[in-house]
C-alpha cells in the first residue's frame, strides 16, 4: 500500500523511503499502576533534593538594602547579611518547610513560613503596608526579576501558562528562543512528509537539548517521563508537545548538562524538559485572554484559582478556532484512482495513469504511472482546525507534615489533516492543445483525494502526588498515567466538478481534455486509522539530612510504555489492506538512584549520584516473525540491558552574586521500541528510484551510552542583570543510525533494507552565553547566543561496504560533519535572541525582539533572523491589551508547504527526487490583539 493514506506515512531517509507509525497511549488509576505486571514502567526521581534559597532584599521602590538579617529555620537553619546589591544565599538546604526571617533596623522584621521542593529565589520587598504592626514581605517563592542558577546543572525556566495566557499556541515559540534548544519535528526532518502549518494543533514540536537528538531527550512531568504522545513522530523516537496543552503547566525547566541532581540519566544525554503542575493556590484568582491568531481565527483561555482553607484548585481551560491558512481555496488535485465517469460516460485513462499498487503483479515502472498524465484541477479545501486544551490542579493539605496532589490535563484537536507534495510527470496526448507542457509538475499537499483526511488527536493525563515530612527528611510517592491516541479517516466523495487535462477514452472513443470543466466521479475509498500510546509511571523517593552538612536519599522510578495501531482501508475495485500492531509489544525501564551530597563549606556543595537502570523490551520473537500480522511462530521473547553511571556535580559561591559549577557524568538512551520491532510493511516502492525498501528489526541493536561534562558560571552583576557561560562536551557510544542494502529483488525490482544499527563514537558540543537585563520599569534588555555542533566521530568497521554492494550504503555519514537532518533534527551551528523594551509599569511596555537561526537550522533554510515587537498596555485596573507585531519583515512567512507557483496547475519540478529537503515556513506577517482580564 502506498504511503498516501491518512494511517501510514512514509517518510524518505538517505533517499529510502521509511514506515513511520502512528502510536498513543492509555489512561490509568493509581491502583493499576501499583497492581498491575512488575514488568511496569520508569519513573524519574526529583531534580535535587537539597536546594539553594537565594534572593534579594530591596525597598518598596526597588531600591537594594544592604547587611540586612535573613535568618532561615527548619530542615537545617542559617542566617546571613544581604550583600551590597541586597543579595543574599543559602546552600544545600534540604526538602522541607522553613521559617524565614529578614531584619532590618529601620523598617522592621517579618517571619514568613516557606515551603521548599526546588531551588527557590525570594523577593523580600518591603512595603509601605503594616500587617499586624510589622513591615510585610510583598513577594514570597518568586523569581527574582533575572534568573540567576545555583545548580550543577544549567537550567532555565519557562512559564507555559503565560505564554498560553499571551495567546501563543505553540510550544516552539517558548523552545526557539532558548540557544542550545532546536525544536525538531516541524517537518519530519524537512522531508515535507507531514506539512506543518506554523501554530496549527498539528505542528509537531520534539525538544533537542544541547545538540541531542528528540529520543536522547527527556520530557518528564515533576520528574516521571512523559513517553509517546504523538503521532507525527515515530514510535519512541521523541515525545511531540504538541500533545500537550501548552496553558496546563505553571512552568517548565530546561535542565541542561549532566549535574549529579539530573532527573534522571534515561533518554537524557544533553539534558531534561521537566514540566511542573500548578501547586497550592496562595488565594482566589481569576484570568481570562482573548487572542486572535494568524489566520483569523480566535484563542481564548480561562483561568480559575480557589483557596479554600486546607484546599486549593486551579483549573483552566482554553479554545483554538481558526480557518487556517486554506479556507475554501482551490488548489490543484489529481487522484490516487482513475475517474470512473466523465459527464456521465465511462472513462478509461490513456496509457498507464492510474496508481499501480507493489500488489499488482501487471506493475509497470513509471512515476505514478502517470506517464500519460491525467492532471485535474481544482478541489475547495480548508485546514480549518479546532483544539480544547485544559487542566484541574487540586492540592490538599492533609497536616503541616503531609500534603497530597492530583493534576489532570487533557487536549483533544481536530484538523483537516494537511499531507505533502508529490512529483508527477505529465505527457499530453496527441491532439493536445491545452497550457500545460510535458514534464513533471509539484502538486500541492492533499492534492490526491477530493476530500480531506479528518484527523483527530488527543491526551490525558493524570498524576496523583503524596508529598510528607518523615523524620527529617522528605518522602514523595507518585504515579502518572499518560495517554495519547489519534485517528484519521478519509472517505472520498465519488463526485466533483473539475478542470481535466490529458488524454483517455470517453465511451471507447478517444477523448483530449484542455482544461474544461467536466462531472467527474470515481471509485469510492474508505479508510481509517486509531493508535494509541500507553505510559504509566510510579515514583517513590525520600532524602534526608544528614547532621549539619550532609544529606542523602534514595529514589526509584518504573516506567512502562505501549503502543497498539490499527488501520484499514477499503476501496473499489483493488484488494483492501489491513493492520494492527498488538498492544503486547512494550518497553519497560527501572532506574533507581542513590545519592548523597553535602556542603563543605558555607560557600560550596559538592553532590554524587549514583543511577542504576534495567531496561526490557518485550516482543515477537524474530525468528519465524511474520511482519503482516506481527506475530511470530516461535512466541514472545525478553529483550534486557542493564547499566550504571554516576554523576558528580559541585557548585562554588564565593559571593552571594557568584556561582560557578561544574558536572560529569555518564547517560544511557533506549532504542526507540519501533527499531527493535521493525514494521509490518509490505515492501514500499519508490518510484523516482525504481526500487522497493522495507525496514526491519534488529534485536542486536543496543542502547546508547555517554560520558560528558559542563562547566559554568552565573554571575549578578546587579539585582536586576545576570549573566550566564556554559561550556559543554559529551561524548556517546553507539548511537543508533539505520543502514541500508541491497538484499534482493521484490516484484522484478532491487529491494534495499533498512535497519536500525550503532555508530561507533559521537560528540555533541558547544558554547552558550546569556546576558539579561530586567527591571520592574525602566529599560530592560538580554542578549543569547549559543554555537552547538553534534558530529560522528568514527564508525564501526565495514559501516561503508555491504554484502552486495562496496561503498554504495551510508556514504552520507561522514566523521566531523554536523548532523545535518538525517537524524530527523537538524543540529543549528549558531542560535542568538536578542531583546531591548522599556517598561513604564509591569503592563506597560514596548519591545522589539530578533531571533536568529544560524546555518543547518531546523527550518532547512540558509540562516536568517526573525522580528517581532511587542506592545503591552493597560486599559483599567484589571484589563489590559497587549499587540504582537509577527515576522515584522516577512521573512519565510508562507503559511503552507503549497510548492505550487500559484493556485493552478503547479510548477515544473526542481531537479532531485521529490520530497526533497524543501525549507519550513516560519510563518505569515501578522498582527495578533490579546485582551487579558484579571480579578
Amino acid at each position: 500500500m502506498r504511503g498516501k493514506y491518512c494511517h501510514l506515512v512514509l517518510r524518505r531517509r538517505r533517499g529510502m523511503f521509511k514506515a513511520i507509525f502512528h502510536t498513543s497511549a492509555g489512561l490509568l488509576t493509581l491502583l493499576s499502576v501499583l497492581i498491575y505486571d512488575p514488568t511496569l514502567a520508569i519513573a524519574q526521581i526529583a531534580p535535587t533534593n537539597t536546594a539553594t534559597i537565594s534572593g534579594s532584599v530591596s525597598d518598596s521602590i526597588g531600591k537594594p538594602i544592604t547587611h540586612a538579617k535573613v535568618t532561615i529555620s527548619g530542615m537545617k537553619s542559617a542566617s546571613t547579611q544581604s550583600d551590597v546589591h541586597g543579595l543574599f544565599v543559602f546552600v544545600g538546604m534540604p526538602f522541607g518547610t522553613y521559617q524565614l526571617t529578614a531584619q532590618e533596623s529601620r523598617l522592621g522584621t517579618v517571619t514568613r513560613s516557606l515551603t521548599v521542593e526546588a531551588d527557590t529565589n525570594v523577593a523580600i520587598v518591603y512595603n509601605a503596608a503594616i500587617v499586624n504592626g510589622l513591615k510585610v514581605i510583598a513577594q514570597v517563592g518568586s523569581t527574582v526579576s533575572a534568573q540567576f542558577n545555583v545548580t550543577s546543572a544549567s537550567v532555565t525556566q519557562v512559564s507555559p501558562i503565560a505564554n498560553a495566557f499571551q495567546g501563543k499556541t505553540s510550544w516552539r515559540t517558548i523552545l526557539e528562543q532558548i540557544p542550545g534548544v532546536a525544536q525538531a519535528g516541524l517537518g519530519s526532518g524537512g522531508s515535507n512528509v507531514f506539512g506543518a502549518i506554523p501554530d496549527s494543533p498539528f505542528e509537531p514540536v520534539q525538544i533537542s537539548i544541547n545538540g541531542a537528538l528528540p529520543y536522547e531527550t527527556a520530557v518528564l512531568l515533576d520528574n516521571m517521563p512523559l513517553i509517546g504522545g504523538g503521532s507525527v513522530s515515530t514510535p519512541g523516537t521523541g515525545t511531540d508537545l504538541s500533545f500537550y496543552p501548552l496553558n496546563g503547566f505553571d512552568s517548565a525547566d530546561v535542565v541542561r548538562g549532566p549535574g549529579a541532581n539530573a532527573p534522571s540519566i534515561v533518554d537524557s544525554i544533553g539534558g531534561s524538559f521537566v514540566l511542573h503542575a500548578p501547586g497550592m493556590a496562595n488565594g482566589n484568582h481569576y484570568d481570562l485572554s482573548l487572542s486572535s491568531d494568524p489566520y483569523g481565527g480566535i484563542v481564548s483561555n480561562a483561568l480559575v484559582a480557589v483557596r479554600w482553607k486546607k484546599l486549593s484548585a486551579t483549573v483552566t481551560y482554553g479554545i483554538n478556532s481558526s480557518p487556517g491558512p486554506l479556507n475554501n481555496a482551490g488548489i490543484p488535485a489529481y487522484t490516487l484512482f482513475n475517474p470512473s465517469t466523465i459527464d456521465g460516460q465511462s472513462f478509461v485513462c490513456s496509457g498507464s495513469c492510474a496508481h499501480v499498487y507493489p500488489q499488482d503483479p501487471n506493475y509497470v515502472n513509471g512515476f505514478d504511472g502517470f506517464q500519460s498524465g491525467l492532471l485535474l484541477c481544482c478541489v475547495n479545501r480548508t485546514n480549518a482546525w479546532n483544539q480544547h486544551s485544559g487542566s484541574i490542579a487540586l492540592a490538599y493539605t492533609v497536616s503541616p507534615s503531609v500534603s497530597a496532589e492530583i493534576f489532570y490535563a487533557g487536549q483533544i484537536s481536530q484538523q483537516s489533516q494537511y499531507l505533502p507534495s508529490e512529483v508527477v510527470s505529465f505527457a499530453p496526448p496527441a491532439g493536445y492543445t491545452g497550457s500545460l507542457t510535458a514534464g513533471q509538475y509539484i502538486l500541492s499537499p492533499d492534492n490526491y483525494t477530493f476530500q480531506p483526511c479528518l484527523y483527530l488527536a488527543s491526551s490525558s493525563l493524570l498524576e496523583e502526588k503524596i508529598v510528607a515530612q518523615l523524620g527529617h527528611g522528605v518522602l514523595k510517592l507518585a504515579a502518572l498515567q499518560n495517554r495519547g491516541w489519534h485517528t484519521g479517516s478519509l472517505t472520498t466523495p465519488t463526485s466533483a466538478n473539475l478542470q481535466i487535462y490529458g488524454g483517455g477514452t470517453l465511451n471507447g472513443m478517444p477523448a483530449i481534455f484542455n482544461g474544461g470543466h467536466y462531472d467527474v466521479t470515481f471509485p469510492s475509498l474508505g479508510s481509517i486509522s486509531s493508535g494509541q500510546t500507553n505510559n504509566r509511571d510510579l515514583l517513590l523517593s525520600y532524602a534526608t539530612p544528614l547532621g549539619e552538612n550532609l544529606h542523602a536519599g534514595a529514589s526509584f522510578v518504573r516506567s512502562y510504555y505501549n503502543m497498539p495501531q490499527s488501520s484499514n482501508c477499503t476501496f473499489d475495485g483493488f484488494p483492501g489492506f489491513s493492520q494492527a500492531v498488538p498492544a503486547g509489544i512494550s518497553q519497560t525501564t527501572d532506574e533507581l538512584r542513590l545519592f548523597i551530597g553535602g556542603t563543605p563549606s558555607s560557600k560550596t556543595s559538592l553532590d554524587l549520584s549514583g543511577y542504576f537502570v534495567n531496561a526490557n523490551y518485550h516482543i515477537p520473537n524474530p525468528s519465524g516473525f511474520n511482519f503482516s500480522t506481527y506475530t511470530s511462530t516461535n512466541g514472545w521473547i525478553d529483550s534486557r540491558y542493564t547499566y550504571t553511571a554516576p554523576r558528580l556535580g559541585f557548585v562554588w559561591r564565593p559571593t552571594a552574586s557568584v556561582a560557578i559549577r561544574a558536572a560529569a557524568g555518564g547517560g544511557f538512551a533506549e532504542a526507540p521500541l519501533g527499531y527493535l520491532v521493525g514494521s509490518n510493511c509490505i515492501p514500499q516502492l519508490n518510484n523516482m528510484l525504481g526500487i522497493y525498501t522495507v525496514f526491519t528489526q534488529n534485536l542486536n541493536l543496543q542502547p546508547e551510552k555517554s560520558f560528558g561534562f559542563d562547566v559554568g558560571t552565573d554571575i549578578q552583576l546587579h539585582h536586576d542583570t545576570v549573566l550566564s557561560f556554559d561550556l559543554f562536551h559529551t561524548n556517546l557510544y553507539g548511537q543508533f543510525y539505520n543502514s541500508t542494502s541491497l538484499t534482493g529483488t521484490y516484484l522484478g525490482l532491487p529491494l534495499y533494507t533498512t535497519k536500525e544499527g550503532n555508530l561507533g563514537v559521537s560528540r555533541y558540543e558547544g558554547i552558550l552565553l546569556d546576558v539579561r537585563h530586567d527591571v520592574s520599569h525602566g529599560l530592560y534588555w538580554s542578549l543569547s547566543s549559543g554555537l552547538t555542533r553534534g558530529y560522528v566521530v568514527s564508525v564501526p568497521p565495514g559501516f561503508y561496504d555491504t554484502a552486495t554492494c562496496t561503498n554504495c550504503a551510508n556514504l552520507n555519514v561522514v566523521p566531523n560533519i554536523n548532523f545535518n537532518g538525517e537524524f530527523v533534527a537538524s543540529i543549528p551551528y549558531a542560535q542568538g535572541l536578542g531583546t531591548i523594551g522599556y517598561r513604564w509599569n509591569p503592563r506597560k511596555y514596548a519591545d522589539l525582539v530578533a531571533t536568529y537561526y544560524g546555518n543547518n537550522n531546523t527550518y532547512f533554510r540558509p540562516a536568517f533572523v526573525e522580528f517581532d515587537g511587542h506592545i503591552g498596555y493597560p486599559l483599567m485596573k484589571n484589563a489590559s491589551l497587549s499587540v504582537t507585531f509577527r515576522n515584522i519583515t516577512g521573512i519565510y512567512g508562507g503559511t503552507t508547504q503549497l510548492l505550487s507557483a500559484d493556485n493552478q496547475l503547479g510548477a515544473p519540478a526542481v531537479s532531485g527526487p521529490p520530497y526533497a529537503q524543501f525549507g519550513e515556513e516560519y510563518g505569515p506577517r501578522t498582527v495578533l490583539l490579546t485582551m487579558n482580564v484579571g480579578f
